[in-house]
């Protein structure tokens, strides 16, 4: 029989004898756990570079372009045009052309006006040398590169149709000149088609049938001398430039450069990494060429990414005023060399751009004159095609104000460095914001909630969607939507789905980033560093670069996205960078055209419409009009290129009445002068824009949000709303209304009617102006509906 004592000492062995045995399985099963989170993450990243390099959900947003045979050159009979042959015709138009000289001539059947491919007379002009001369007989430029990367460049006329190596090809509805352009070095088969389509004429290149042997085609310039005019003819050229500028013809500007500006901006991996100045984009693929005697509007149907528009006056390289479309075909990379060395080596694209080349020349009638004339044509286009719907007066004017929730900073647990979120407005602080604004007689509201998910401002990738609990969470978010609609107004929460930060460290760049084409490396990019011009500069803080996501990957965040958000009762998302950075992917397995990448874009633009909520989208490009229930950011000022003479509303003109926007912040407007900024937002219709916080903004001092030095709220929101009355008061008569003209009428005064009778006068000048009896007061305003006056 054991003693109590026995036991316990048996009891204390066996303890021992446990311990003994379990002290070394432990230290065997260290290794085991500390390699299985390594082994569980390796897993993990290997998973999803197999699932992203396999990933093919961008595909069915691709095209598939077609090509017409031709048969051999049958021209009709009859024809109007002397020396020409008649090869299509309608009701309203005629199309013609001479084989000898492969020129086009384009009957307008309702004035008599006959436009030409080409000066008829190109001998005989005063400015051009013979290399000028041989452009004015060419339908097009080519450039190219030879095997060792050295650039040259043929002309169609000089290097095709003098060597008797251009056919014609009948077409239905028009023709198809094939050309063979080069040497025995290197040559181009370039086929270039017209059409005769209604009141237009549809020209196109099918680069899919373009030939290269020993050259590589680099860009084409086509048809610059299509609708030119003379020093003798009187009237402008209309560009894209931001809100719009005017060319007069003659200016002579002739030491000034050459207008030239890529439609949607750059690609970004073809732009150089220095910014020295900032410029508006051009956000319509369009220009016109308005004379006393026929207005013509040009339109990028297809390819408009991978143009450049150009335009230049008379007296620089012939006696003509003229604007022309120029297409990228290949890109050229830098290459860096190792070492110590500052030199590169050029890198070629191996393949070409294959998307077709298509341009619209439409010719106006009597009653689309003027710039007025082509921005009223391609407006009514637009709603014919359903891209625009016309909306209700509402009555006030929206008022448009982001507001700024969650920001990043970095902080230090036990030396170590991380990122933490912390709230400059809360959702509740966002609804006393909302009510304050409305006691101030703002109800027509409109805010966008920046900063509300997946770390703040700067968010992680939108994949997945975590709304901070600190800010109120998902309900705080749903209750400040409600408070919204109940004042009035509309919410709309901000997402950036391109641009990914490079705070995300979970974000896989190296499977999901674009890349560059010679260099293969991640495309990142950030802020412009004012000391070098670069920008790929974080300025301190990582938050500000960021990684640009690859079109083929966009459809995956967009999918994931909208299944993370299907829940939450908002009423709209603010797209931050989907209607306006456009960016190719060079990877050399599976490239992406940038046309391609628009495409895919507009296939994610819409499938986020189909999701019941409404889009408000930044500054907005044309393909993204379809899509939009509201604009940020509108264009509402150009780029002030020393050849350009007059700033327009063109982009303005096309949308009011059909879509709100708004211009740029207020709060960080860079002209002193208050009444200026107002009159500009009333003559482009737009509605004023701030971007609020609760907190003050010194709080956002450290971290990369503080280029927002000037939102705090309780500071601005008097002035805010005696802006938004002062602007209201003008275009709350308008609301709903479409603009059928402006009109320049002195360097000071402009004159904006719209298509419910009202007229708007808006005087920049230091004293007050009188026009059709109607009096402006001095940096003011004035109002007409039906003979009643107003001026404020």
């Amino acid at each position: 029989m054991l003693t109590e004592k026995k036991i316990n000492e048996k009891g204390t062995e066996k303890e021992r004898a446990v311990g003994k045995k379990t002290k070394p399985e432990r230290r065997k099963l260290l290794p085991v756990m500390v390699a299985l989170p390594v082994l569980l993450l390796l897993a993990f990243a290997v998973i999803r570079l197999l699932f992203f390099a396999g990933y093919k959900g961008y595909l069915p947003y691709l095209k598939d372009y077609g090509f017409e045979t031709g048969s051999a050159y049958t021209p009709l009979s009859g024809g109007n045009v002397p020396g020409y042959d008649l090869v299509a015709g309608n009701d309203i138009l005629e199309l013609y052309t001479r084989p000898s000289d492969a020129n086009i001539a384009v009957l307008d059947k309702r004035s008599g006006h006959i436009t030409y491919s080409n000066p008829q007379d190109a001998d005989a002009d005063t400015t051009a040398n013979d290399a000028n001369r041989n452009f004015l007989k060419s339908q097009f430029l080519l450039y190219y590169y030879n095997d060792d990367v050295v650039s040259g460049m043929w002309n169609s006329y000089t290097d095709s149709l003098a060597k008797g190596k251009c056919r014609p090809e009948s077409i239905e509805n028009g023709v198809r000149y094939l050309y063979t352009v080069g040497d025995e070095t290197a040559s181009f088969e370039i086929p270039l088609e017209y059409r005769l389509i209604g009141d237009h004429l549809e020209v196109s290149i099918p680069a899919s049938q373009i030939r290269e042997s020993g050259g590589y085609l680099y860009r084409i310039q086509l048809l610059r001398y299509l609708g030119a005019t003379s020093y003798k003819d009187e009237g402008y050229i209309v560009v894209p430039n931001g809100s719009g500028s005017l060319i007069r013809f003659n200016n002579g500007k002739t030491t000034a450069a050459m207008y030239s500006q890529y439609i949607y901006d750059i690609d970004p991996l073809a732009s150089s990494y220095t910014t020295v100045e900032p410029l508006q984009t051009a956000r319509l693929p369009l220009y016109g060429i308005c004379s006393q005697d026929a207005d013509l509007l040009v339109s990028i149907e297809d390819s408009a990414s991978e143009c450049v528009l150009s335009a230049e006056v008379s007296g620089v390289y012939n006696d003509y005023n003229f604007a022309f479309p120029s297409f990228v075909f290949r890109t050229v990379d830098d290459l860096k060399n190792f070492g110590e060395s500052d030199s590169s080596v050029p890198v070629m694209e191996k393949e070409m751009y294959r998307y077709p080349i298509r341009v619209r020349y439409s010719f106006m009638d009597a009653g689309h004159k003027g710039y007025a004339g082509i921005a009223n044509y391609y407006r009514e286009r637009l709603v014919r095609e359903g891209v625009l719907t016309k909306n209700e007066a509402e009555g006030s004017i929206p008022f448009y104000y982001d507001v700024i929730t969650g920001v990043r900073e970095t902080s230090h647990f036990l030396g170590i460095q991380y990122l933490h979120s912390f709230p400059m407005t809360t959702f509740s602080e966002a609804e006393q914001m909302s009510e304050a604004l409305k006691n101030a007689g703002i109800e027509n509201q409109v805010m966008n909630v920046q900063g509300w998910f997946n770390g703040g401002f700067y968010h992680n990738a939108a994949d997945n969607v975590d709304v901070m609990t600190f800010l109120g969470g998902r309900r705080g978010l749903e209750h400040l939507n409600g408070t919204l609609a109940e004042n009035g107004g509309r919410l709309y929460a901000d997402v950036a789905f391109q641009k990914v930060t490079a705070a995300d460290r979970l974000f896989p760049y190296n499977e999901t980033a674009a890349r560059y084409y010679g260099s293969g490396y991640a495309a990142a990019f950030g802020l412009v560093d004012p000391t070098t011009y670069r920008n790929t500069s974080g300025l301190g803080y990582r938050e500000n670069r960021f990684y640009a996501l690859s079109p083929k990957c966009l459809p995956y965040y967009v999918g994931s996205f909208l299944n993370k958000t299907r829940n939450i009762d908002i009423s709209g998302f603010s797209l931050r960078d989907l209607g306006n950075y456009l960016i190719s992917d060079k990877k050399r397995t599976g490239p992406v055209e940038r046309e391609q990448a628009a495409n895919i874009v507009t296939g994610q633009l819409q499938l986020l419409k189909d999701s019941g909520r409404q889009l408000m989208i930044n500054e907005a490009n044309a393909y993204a009009f379809a899509y939009a229930a509201d604009i940020l950011n509108a264009p509402v000022d150009h780029s002030a290129y020393a050849i350009v003479d007059e700033r327009i509303p063109l982009y303005e003109m096309i949308l009011h009445g059909y879509i709100p926007y708004s211009g740029g912040l207020l709060n960080f407007e860079d002209r002193d002068d208050t009444d200026e900024v107002r009159l500009l937002l009333i003559e482009s219709g737009a509605s004023p824009h701030y971007v609020f916080t609760r907190q003050e903004s010194g709080r956002m001092k450290l971290t990369a949000c503080n280029m927002f030095y000037s939102t705090t709220f309780d500071h601005w929101a008097d002035s805010a709303a005696e802006t938004y009355a002062y602007v209201d008061r003008a275009l709350s008569r308008v609301s709903g209304a479409a603009i059928t003209d402006h009109e320049i009428i002195n360097d000071h005064l402009r004159r904006i009617t719209y298509d419910n009778g009202v007229e708007i006068f808006v005087n920049y000048g230091s004293s007050e102006e009188i026009l059709d009896g109607v009096t402006v007061p001095a940096r003011g305003y004035a109002v007409t509906e039906k003979g009643v006056g107003e001026h404020l």
